[in-house]
C-alpha cells in the first residue's frame, strides 16, 4: 500500500513577519523526513482566498521546489482546479510538463473543480459550469498528450483552442497518472468513466460506504466506452492524521487543530446558502454537512474518531484503521498532519513514528 502526505499549508494566527515563510520551509523539512521515513507520495492542494486554512495558492511553485529537495517520493498536485478561470488547460499542460521534467518523472496530476463558493465566486465562475469546464479540460489534456507530433485543436463549450503544439511535454508516457477529487457520490462513477484515479475523502464516509463507492468506480472504469489515454487504477483516501505513542497523547496534541479544521470546512460550505441557491451537483454536501453528527467540529470529530474516519492514535490503532480502508479497495492513504497550531516538531515526530511503526506493519 502507498502512503502520501498532504500539505494544506495552514498558517493560523497570530502571525509574525516570518510565519508564512516559516510554514513553507517547515513543509519542505517535513517532506524530506517523509521521504526518509518510507512515504511514497506527497501532495499539495490548490486553494484560494482561504485565510489561515490554506495559503497554497501556487502549488506548482512549491512542487517544483519540492522536486529539488527529494529523490524518490512522488509529488502530486491534489488538486489542480480545472474550471477555466482558475487555470486555462494550455497553462496546466505546460506546468505539468515542466513539473514532470523537474521531478524526473515523479509527478502525479490530480484534478478537480472546487466545491467552495468562496473560491468559485472569487473567480467569477458560475458554479453550474464547473463540471463542464472540468470535463472539457480533461478531454483536451488527454487528447493533447496522446497526439504525437500533431497540433491539437479543441472546440468545446468553454474551451476554444486552435491547432497548436504545447511544450514542454511530460517525461512519463503518455502522461503522468491522472486523478480526480471524488467528493460527491456520483464522482466515483464519473472518475471511472474518464479512467481517472480517485482522491477520496475518508472524512465523508466510513470504510463500508467507501468500499461501495470504490466498487462503483472500478465497475465504471471497466465498462467505460469513452476514449481514455491511460487508466489510473489507484484510489487514495484523504484523512486527517496524527500518530503518537498512545491514543491519549495523539488526541491531546491534535484535537484542537482537527476540530478547528472541521469548523472552518463546515463554515465554508455553509456559505452556499448565504450567497445563492445551491446549483445542481452541490446539494449533497450542504445536506451532509448540516445534519446528523456534522453540527459542529467538536461533535463531528467525535463521530469521525468513533467510526474510524480519521487516523488519530498509537501506531497499532492507526494500522488497524488503515487495514480497514485497504481491505475495501484503497491503494493509498493520504495523510494530512500539518494542521492548525500543531507545532512543527510534533508534526516531525508524527511523521517519524508513522514511518517506523505504521508503514511497515500494515501488511
Amino acid at each position: 500500500m502507498d502512503f502520501g502526505l498532504l500539505f494544506e499549508m495552514q498558517v493560523p494566527k497570530p502571525w509574525t513577519e516570518t510565519t508564512e515563510s516559516d510554514t513553507y520551509w517547515q513543509s519542505i523539512e517535513q517532506l524530506r523526513l517523509a521521504e526518509q521515513s518510507g512515504f511514497t507520495h506527497a501532495w499539495a492542494v490548490e486553494h484560494h482566498f482561504r485565510e489561515e486554512f490554506s495559503h497554497m495558492g501556487a502549488p506548482e511553485v512549491w512542487l517544483a521546489a519540492a522536486a529539488q529537495h527529494t529523490d524518490r517520493i512522488r509529488l502530486g498536485q491534489g488538486i489542480a482546479l480545472l474550471p477555466t478561470p482558475f487555470n486555462h488547460p494550455v497553462r496546466v499542460a505546460e506546468r505539468v510538463g515542466a513539473l514532470d521534467i523537474l521531478s524526473r518523472g515523479r509527478f502525479e496530476f490530480g484534478t478537480g473543480r472546487s466545491i467552495a463558493e468562496h473560491e468559485i465566486g472569487g473567480f467569477g465562475i458560475d458554479p453550474g459550469d464547473t463540471r463542464g469546464m472540468w470535463s472539457e479540460s480533461v478531454e483536451y489534456l488527454q487528447k493533447l498528450w496522446t497526439s504525437g507530433e500533431e497540433p491539437v485543436e479543441f472546440d468545446g463549450k468553454y474551451v476554444h483552442i486552435p491547432p497548436r503544439k504545447v511544450f514542454p511535454r511530460p517525461v512519463q508516457q503518455p502522461h503522468p497518472p491522472m486523478w480526480v477529487a471524488a467528493t460527491s457520490p456520483p464522482s466515483y462513477a464519473m472518475a471511472g468513466e474518464y479512467g481517472l484515479g480517485v482522491l477520496a475523502f475518508g472524512m465523508a464516509v466510513d470504510k463500508e460506504a467507501m468500499g461501495r463507492r470504490l466498487a462503483e468506480w472500478r465497475a465504471a472504469m471497466e465498462s467505460t466506452t469513452r476514449p481514455v489515454s491511460a487508466k489510473n487504477q489507484q484510489a487514495a483516501v484523504f484523512m486527517m492524521c496524527f500518530c503518537a505513542p498512545t491514543d491519549a497523547e495523539a488526541r491531546d496534541i491534535c484535537e484542537e487543530a482537527f476540530v478547528q479544521y472541521l469548523d472552518v470546512t463546515i463554515d465554508h460550505f455553509l456559505r452556499w446558502g448565504e450567497k445563492r441557491e445551491l446549483p445542481p451537483g452541490y446539494e449533497w454536501y450542504a445536506k451532509a454537512i448540516t445534519q446528523g453528527p456534522a453540527q459542529s467540529g467538536k461533535v463531528k470529530f467525535e463521530h469521525l474518531l468513533e467510526n474510524g474516519m480519521v487516523l488519530v492514535g498509537s501506531p497499532d490503532t492507526i494500522v488497524e484503521t488503515v487495514r480497514g480502508f485497504r481491505d475495501v479497495g484503497a491503494t493509498q492513504i493520504l495523510a494530512a498532519m500539518q494542521l492548525g497550531r500543531i507545532p512543527h516538531e510534533r508534526v516531525l515526530e508524527s511523521i517519524r513514528l508513522f514511518g517506523k511503526e505504521v508503514i511497515p506493519n500494515v501488511g
